[in-house]
């Protein structure tokens, strides 16, 4: 798979080969994470299109019921009357009524008498009531007239209150006109799909997918596998252009986790996040779920074991040895509970929190080894994560790395800045001879300010001889000092 970037952040045009394993050295600051957060994105956006689509398909349309029932004064008014006086001009078993006293979203879904079928079908009952309403029948209830003119303003006569529930309810007819329109205008998902992918992009780049300094009108990101386009779009003013075109057709991952902060642990996976969206085109994605990649991980990490294939059929070789492996570093099974978030090591409790650094980095690869996470449909994106490991973890990690590619078939894409690290997953992988699909990658500055990812495949030594240049110059001066001669500042 190739990702090709133009005008990407602080990309000006490369090409990256994602087949296995990737990775990308360069200096900091120099976009090597630009690549890591574009095809995270992208996974991210459109993994399970058709069952996001659904969900938010439902959402939508309870939203718009809410907004009906809390919005229009009629309503707010009837339910306040229902409920201190036990009146209505609706009746009992009316989708209205329904509406008004008994709708509600519960974590388990949608509260339904058995009269409807789902919530598309209540809605277009409700539609028709409301359409079939007859005002006048206000004058067969003078005690719902009566409490409707104390709390409403201007309601001095019946004829008053007929024109205010008259319009009133031509206002929720014309929601859910604009709702069941909104709803059947994108069958095939595309504009769902490019709204998706352009709202996970913004909030992983905060907002900010083309270059800073430079202003640059068009940005442009295809994916592609051999002739086979994947995802083909452009972008202006940090936003996905709508052209009318499909900019996604395929992608081989169904998931892809962004790991970059080890302490991603030890935050609330029930804490409020505010992500703020702007939000122009008339789908129905639910921009409420498009959060950051800290938070999908979190709750991913945190929430109940599954049962993998492997464990439920055959005794996998190579998931058993991936996860001795991990288990020489951090052993034991987490456990979370009422009482608190803790790890459990050798029949003791130890709080998340209490782990070292680099702990906790092995711990969440070993939550998503242990839950069935990573597998042939998985993308890791990891973004330096030795920066916390002491050389001797560095090489463990690298190993482990190595084996999910090769047992597992995961794709992961790495960043680093460690020539310890580099080296480990340099050996590793032609210990395990994975080498035809790892591809290493090296940023380069150019003159004007851009950078570019140039392929190391051939000449990994550029790499190390990058790593090697700083080390150099640093034992030089420390030889200086050494030898007595410090005093000349300039020698």
């Amino acid at each position: 798979m190739n990702i090709k970037l133009d005008n990407i952040g602080i990309i000006k045009s490369s090409n990256i080969q994602l087949d296995g394993l990737t990775v990308i050295t360069g200096q900091n600051n120099s976009g090597k994470t630009t690549v890591g957060k574009v095809i995270y994105s992208l996974v991210d956006a459109v993994s399970n299109l058709s069952a996001k689509a659904e969900n938010d398909r439902l959402m939508y349309i309870a939203d718009v019921l809410r907004d009906i029932r809390e919005n229009f004064e009629i309503f707010r008014f009837s339910r306040r009357v229902y409920s201190e006086n036990e009146v209505s001009i609706f009746s009992k078993d009316s989708a209205i009524n329904f509406l008004l006293y008994q709708f509600n979203i519960t974590p388990r879904g949608f509260v339904f008498s058995d009269e409807y079928e789902n919530i598309e079908s209540f809605s277009h009952a409700l539609r028709d009531e409301l359409a079939e309403f007859d005002v006048n029948s206000i004058d067969e209830n003078p005690t719902f007239f009566k409490y409707y003119k104390r709390f409403s303003v201007n309601s001095e006569n019946t004829d008053g209150t007929k024109d205010k529930i008259k319009n009133q309810i031509n206002k929720a007819i014309s929601a859910l006109d604009k709702m069941f329109k909104d709803i059947e205008r994108d069958p095939e998902l595309i504009d769902y799909a490019r709204e998706s992918i352009n709202q996970t992009l913004r909030v992983e780049f905060s907002k900010q997918i083309q270059p800073v300094k430079f202003d640059v009108k068009n940005s442009r990101i295809e994916v592609t596998d051999d002739a086979t386009i994947m995802f083909a779009f452009d972008i202006v003013d940090n936003k996905l252009v709508n052209n009318g075109n499909p900019v996604f057709f395929d992608i081989p991952y169904k998931k892809a986790y962004f790991i970059d902060n080890p302490f991603v642990l030890d935050s609330s996976t029930y804490r409020r996040i505010y992500v703020t969206h702007d939000f122009e085109n008339n789908t129905i994605l639910n921009t409420r779920r498009i959060l950051p990649h800290e938070v999908k991980l979190n709750y991913t990490l945190k929430s109940g074991k599954k049962t993998t294939v492997f464990e439920e059929t055959v005794i996998n070789h190579g998931l058993t040895e991936i996860k001795q492996k991990i288990d020489e570093v951090i052993s034991g099974d987490f456990e979370f509970n009422s009482d608190g978030e803790f790890y459990v090591k050798d029949g003791k409790k130890l709080y998340l929190t209490n782990l070292a650094t680099g702990s906790k980095m092995f711990s969440i690869l070993k939550m998503l080894v242990d839950k069935g996470e990573v597998d042939e449909g998985t993308l890791l994106v990891l973004d330096e994560p030795e920066a916390h490991l002491h050389p001797s973890w560095q090489n463990k990690f690298a190993e482990i790395i190595v084996l999910l590619v090769k047992y597992l078939n995961a794709g992961v894409l790495l960043t680093s800045h460690s020539p310890n690290f580099v080296l480990a997953i340099d050996a590793y992988m032609r210990k395990y001879d994975i080498t035809d699909k790892t591809n290493f990658y090296q940023t380069n500055h150019l003159d004007d300010y851009f950078v570019e990812y140039k392929n190391a495949n051939d000449d990994i030594g550029l790499i190390y001889d990058d790593f090697m240049r700083y080390l150099s110059e640093v034992k030089v001066l420390r030889d200086v000092y050494f030898n007595g001669t410090g005093d000349n500042h300039d020698q």
